[in-house]
């Protein structure tokens, strides 16, 4: 898990320094980067989800019936 907090926390610092830089310059990068970008964005969501699934039904099986 820690893993996991450090690698959302670079990617956090990362996506600060694209708003500063473009908020400069102007948009960067390529549509295919842009493309890469949002396949990363998409795998990060579907592991939450499933960390979150996860979560709920450990919670759900250790409840007192």
């Amino acid at each position: 898990m820690k893993d996991l907090k450090s690698r959302l926390d670079l990617l956090e610092m990362d996506l600060k320094k694209l708003e500063k830089k473009i908020k400069e310059d102007g948009p960067h990068g390529s549509t295919e980067e842009w493309h890469h970008v949002l396949h990363r964005v998409r795998k990060i969501e579907e592991f939450a989800i499933a960390q979150l699934a996860i979560k709920k039904y450990l919670e759900e099986r250790e409840k007192p019936m």
